[in-house]
């Protein structure tokens, strides 16, 4: 539930101001919906670091702190050059010589860094960096990735300046020279030739032992369950459930229908003699701009996966008031579903340029106005295989950048653990051979073995975004935000005018959103059908209610940036 900032100067006797910009900062940084902690300070030898809304489980020793949580007892963890945890963390250490910034193995939590002449700043929030740099310079290269794919792109930051550190990387900078160096580890997938029983034994070892070193106090976690294996796996794999609670969220319909997250969650639940609660996360009474600027704070406009919140985030509200200190999240990298070519790579990745969409009207107006082209490093290479190739992506692009940009918009709130991103599991998923990795068929496998006769959910609970955003009350909101000197400033009168003039309503029933025809029908194609449709993959239709959002975010997170600059120059507290 924090967010830090840490500053390093290079003259080791200054010390930045300080306490009265982490003062401001931290009001611009909170949520208007709940009263934060104030914020922890530890300053000297140059280093200053702020920890906002602090939580009583961040690992903080001397000038080092870890955003986040280790697997097990790790030594020496806040000195720079030691060896590297394990663990779901951001993790900022420092001494008089160095400063070292690490990431855990798949990137789950983001740091942002800038160098300047005089300052080395790094964060897990960009807006605190622009806050401290005092000024804010776009970078059109992220708003592109933004209306291509929904997220800020591979690295990019929303101002041009600021770099993120890539999953599996350490960062160090030497106080003496100033100068940086960047050590990574290759994400490669190299199958050991093992019996597939073999491999079972290995990975559900890796996955025990990990457990075994989560020593966490159930009374203050929570378990978000759903229908689906990844949630399941870790309630198996949890001995001791004894004070364990969970929660599911989700539209109040979905709670009927037995083929749906919800129920089955709930049915787990009961089985297991877990105290359930179910949060609906139906359209809020809330003004939908006062939701949406909710979820642009919280999550800084990372990405427009803006379903689970439209409640105005009042779960996450809940969870932090009744003093729970995080939640036990299922984020994995067993594998990925079944593709056929490259296109569906990218498409199932979420990592979609312009030309990867149909061709329409809107689309040819954002392929000429918006050059774009994915690093050469996502790019298949000789000796990859589809299927390691697909799974790369999802480490170094899904994982860093979509996935973490979703925990972000909870952090404000509450902590976020992964175990199931443990390096120790992760290594002996990448030992694994295609055919066991592919639609996370051995995960399948081990959670099917220890299961109760409970079925796996095939559908979700919370609405489609796309509906969400056909909503009569959204489209007039986005009209008003688009329709404005800065949106055509930024984006250009002519795109401006397309956009406004193809979206769409679709009118529902106050405070409830439809499912989508798609929702209903997939469960019931045959997989022979599904199979033969997979074989002639079409490309995806760019809708343009989704775009009018993402435009929608580019504005508002550009104006929101320009405001935190402001308050910073001149010392704002609003």
């Amino acid at each position: 539930m924090s967010k830090i900032v840490f500053v390093c100067t290079k003259d080791r006797k200054q010390r930045p101001k300080f306490d009265k910009e982490v003062k401001i900062l931290s009001r611009r940084l909170a949520p208007d919906n709940i009263s934060p902690r104030p914020p922890k300070i530890i300053s000297n030898y140059g280093v200053s670091i702020a920890i906002f809304n602090p939580a009583e489980s961040l690992p903080i020793r001397n000038y080092s702190v870890c955003m986040g949580t280790f697997w097990g007892t790790q030594k020496n963890w806040w000195r720079p050059m030691a060896g590297i945890p394990d663990g779901s963390y951001a993790l900022f250490r420092s001494d008089e010589n160095k400063v070292e910034l690490i990431t855990d193995i798949v990137g789950s939590r983001t740091i942002w860094y800038v160098q300047t002449e005089d300052a080395f700043i790094a964060s897990t929030s960009q807006r605190a960096i622009v806050f401290f740099l005092q000024d804010f310079q776009p970078n059109e290269e992220a708003f592109s990735w933004m209306l291509s794919s929904g997220t800020l792109g591979p690295g990019l930051s929303w101002d041009k300046r600021i770099h993120s550190l890539e999953g599996n990387a350490r960062l160090i900078l030497d106080r003496s020279s100033w100068e940086t160096e960047i050590k990574k580890e290759k994400v490669i997938y190299e199958p050991v030739d093992l019996p597939d029983e073999e491999h079972e034994i290995r990975l559900k070892k890796a996955m025990e032992e990990t457990f075994d070193n989560l020593s966490i106090d159930f009374s203050k976690w929570i378990l978000p369950l759903s229908g689906g294996f990844d949630s399941r796996a870790i309630l198996l794999m949890l001995k001791n459930r004894q004070g364990l609670k969970a929660v599911t969220w989700g539209l109040e319909s979905s709670l009927r229908d037995k083929r749906n997250d919800a129920y089955v969650a709930r049915a787990l639940a009961k089985h297991y003699y877990i105290d359930h609660c179910y949060f609906h996360t139906d359209i809020s009474d809330e003004p939908i701009e006062k939701i949406f600027r909710r979820f642009l704070v919280a999550g800084e406009g990372r990405i427009d996966h803006i379903s689970g919140y439209m409640d105005g985030f009042r779960i996450w509200k809940q969870l932090y008031e009744s003093g729970y200190q995080g939640i036990i999240r299922g984020d994995e990298a067993f594998g990925c579903k079944t593709v056929s070519t490259p296109n569906e790579v990218y498409i199932n990745m979420g990592l979609t340029v312009f030309s990867d969409y149909e061709h329409t009207p809107l689309a040819s107006k954002l392929i000429n106005k918006h050059y774009q082209a994915r690093p050469l490093s996502f790019e298949k290479q000789d000796n990859e295989t589809l299927g390691s190739w697909r799974d790369r992506i999802n480490a170094e692009f899904e994982i860093p950048v979509r996935f973490a940009a979703l925990s972000d918009l909870k952090l404000p709130y509450i902590e976020v653990i992964n175990p199931l991103l443990s390096r120790r599991i992760i290594e002996q998923v990448r030992r694994l051979p295609d055919h066991l990795r592919t639609d996370k068929k051995l995960l399948r496998r081990i959670v099917g073995s220890l299961s109760p006769p409970i079925v796996f959910a095939d559908m979700p609970a919370i609405a489609s975004y796309v509906d969400i955003l056909k909503t009569r009350r959204i489209v007039d909101l986005l009209h008003k935000g688009l329709d404005s000197e800065n949106a055509r400033t930024l984006l250009s009168d002519e795109l401006v005018e397309c956009i406004l003039g193809s979206v769409k309503v679709v009118d529902v029933e106050p405070g409830k959103v439809r499912k989508s025809l798609k929702a209903f029908v997939k469960p019931y194609i045959p997989a022979s059908l599904k199979k033969k449709m997979g074989r002639r993959p079409a490309k995806p239709a760019m809708d343009s209610n989704v775009i009018a959002f993402r435009s929608y975010i580019i504005c508002r997170m550009n104006r929101l940036l320009r405001e935190d600059a402001r308050a910073a120059r001149h010392g704002c507290l609003k």
